[in-house]
């Protein structure tokens, strides 16, 4: 809010035992119940406090560190919510202060810690609408002001002065028909406080690692819109051909906004750099074309974004950015790039060996997935250009016809540097081309080549035309986990492509085997042309039957058999007889060592 203009006769009497008589005469309207505190600067050494707002003023406040109560930058108000305020003052801090009060019978109190009141006086609007008293505790640090039951827009005037090494001082200010007097001076609603931290100089305006932020962020391409202004460091791969981007936001100790003094930039093996009191948006570039750059106009909010080109065009590199404030260092950001596609490279263990014939994205049993790898000649991950997804090139036998579905879904993701992968889905074409086949993956670099991978084996499978059931082992012993394998195959004898489900599948085993985790169902699927279920075996020796029965094109019986499981008790007639005979002997040495001793004696 603005400051209210006063016309105001104040008597200020000499404060004794705690009291103060005043006498006042009528002025303007006053406001609601509320504290209003004055930054205005004295210009004569010496705190004023007055009615007239524009005339109030204050001694060594140097800053406010919230935005609470922050009206405008020469006011603080505290509007009867109990705001908390908070700032920073010299030692030789005094502060002027307004309380307004509309209400009837109603007193108000100021307590002020860390400090001392004074020029505590009164201001009103009505005739006999005064204070009726204004009391002052002997230390100066409590001060109650009585209101009559006439009272109508009265205004208690007063300053705080911080106290000889403190190191903080706060002012409480209250309002109550509770408010009798000094001692009841807390006894009401609290309208405010403001706290000020005792400063031993005034460093407003000086730069504050800890307050300010200088942080790389997410590169950008020439003539896009850069990512925005984040307050941490982004530490991603820049894209061949992107710009590098560093965000300044200078603050000093109070948290204000540094907009004065220089700023430089200075970047190594040969980038450019470029600074601008904004982000980058469409279509700008900020084009650099020296290593050095500098601001010296004041940056905006205490703003800068700094641009930073590749070093050397299509090439991996790094540069290092010094920023100065006024000639002093305050960072150094190391910017990567990668640099232009130099190889794409096949993932195998994470990608399908084995695709179904006329699967794509939509394929309900899985991903068709093509992992790959893109490098800079430096062997760096590359992000590629959304522009620039892998596509399939020279594909034989089975694969002909094949495509990839690059697009950001699911299953499909473009590589970045980040990532350090990309994953793709392939697309089979329905046709009789079942059995091996082989095709390459390519991508297109900056100058605009071709870079193929190696040639990559593959196959493609129809329907699931038959299986067998096989376990790793011929006997278990008990609590060992046995591994059931499922091998399935086409109509052609090819290996069933990776994500095929086990639709119909039926299987029963004896209770001496107990699935472990998640059990194979019907929407188990194939991977690397197999299935496996684990079992644990049974503390029982036995043999335990199974059957187990997959839905196939060709109708096939269910493959059924027995699980063997012998412990320590499964001991042959042989075992037993060499184990009588060898106690026998054991006993009779024993008695002849025996004899021998009996005859000695």
């Amino acid at each position: 809010m603005t400051m209210k203009q006063r016309i105001a006769l104040v008597a200020v009497t000499t404060l004794t035992a705690g009291f103060l008589s005043v006498v006042s005469s009528p002025v303007a309207n006053a406001a609601d119940d509320e504290v209003l505190i004055s930054l205005i600067p004295s210009t004569t050494g010496a705190a004023v406090a007055s009615a007239t707002q524009a005339n109030a003023r204050q001694v060594g406040f140097v800053a406010p560190t919230s935005t609470a109560g922050l009206t405008s930058t020469s006011l603080i108000t505290l509007a009867g919510n109990g705001t908390a305020a908070t700032g920073v003052c010299l030692s030789t801090c005094s502060m002027p202060f307004e309380v307004d009060n509309d209400t009837s019978s109603v007193g108000i109190s100021v307590v002020v810690v860390g400090g001392v009141l004074s020029s505590m006086s009164d201001s009103n609007t009505a005739t006999n609408g005064s204070f009726t008293s204004i009391a002052v505790t002997g230390d100066r640090k409590t001060a109650v002001a009585l209101a009559g039951a006439s009272t109508s827009a009265s205004s208690l005037l007063g300053i705080a002065t911080a106290s000889s090494g403190a190191t903080t001082m706060q002012l409480q200010f209250y309002e109550g028909a509770n408010i009798a007097g000094t001692s009841t001076a807390t006894s009401g609603v609290l309208l405010g406080t403001l706290t000020l931290t005792i400063a031993p100089a005034n460093t407003a305006g000086t730069f504050s690692a800890t307050n300010s932020v200088i942080a790389t962020q997410i590169s950008y391409a020439a003539g896009a819109t850069a990512s925005g202004l984040l307050t941490y460091d982004n530490t991603s791969r820049i894209a061949n051909g992107s710009r590098g981007a560093i965000y300044v936001s200078l603050k000093d100790p109070y948290t204000a906004a540094i907009t004065t003094g220089t700023v430089t930039a200075t970047a190594t093996n040969g980038a450019f750099v470029t600074i601008k009191d904004a982000a980058p948006a469409a279509g700008d570039d900020y084009s650099a074309t020296t290593a050095f750059a500098s601001d010296t106009g004041g940056l905006t909010g205490g703003d800068a974004y700094i641009t930073v080109t590749q070093p050397v065009t299509n090439t991996a590199g790094t540069s290092t950015v010094t920023i100065t404030l006024d000639g002093a260092v305050i960072a150094t950001k190391t910017l990567n790039w990668s640099g232009d596609i130099a190889s794409i490279a096949l993932d195998a263990a994470n990608s399908n060996s084995s695709f179904k014939n006329g699967a794509d994205a939509d394929f309900a049993g899985g991903s068709q997935a093509v992992v790959y790898v893109v490098k800079d000649a430096a062997g760096n991950a590359v992000t590629l250009a959304s522009g620039n997804a892998p596509t399939i090139t020279g594909a034989t036998g089975s694969l002909v016809g094949a495509s990839l579905l690059t697009t950001t879904t699911t299953n499909s993701t473009l590589q970045t540097s980040t990532l350090g992968y990309g994953n793709a889905t392939m697309n089979v074409p329905t046709s009789a081309l079942n059995g091996a086949g082989t095709y390459k993956l390519r991508v297109v670099n900056a100058l605009g080549a071709n870079v193929d991978s190696a040639v990559i084996t593959a196959s493609v499978s129809g329907a699931l035309n038959s299986f067998a059931v096989s376990w790793d082992k011929a006997v278990y012993a008990p609590g060992d986990l046995a591994t059931m394998t499922i091998s399935g195959k086409d109509i052609l004898g090819t290996t069933i492509a990776d994500g095929t489900p086990l639709t119909g599948y039926v299987g029963a085993v004896a209770d001496g085997l107990t699935a472990v985790g998640t059990p194979c169902t019907a929407t188990s699927t194939f991977s690397g042309g197999v299935v496996k279920c684990v079992y644990a075996a049974g503390n029982t020796d036995g043999s335990y039957s199974y059957s187990f029965d997959v839905g196939t094109a060709t109708a096939q019986s269910p493959s059924v058999g027995a699980v063997k499981v012998a412990g320590a008790s499964d001991v042959s007639n042989a075992e037993v007889l060499k184990s009588i005979v060898a106690l026998i002997a054991s006993i009779n040495k024993q008695i002849q060592a025996l004899q021998k001793l009996i005859l000695k004696r």
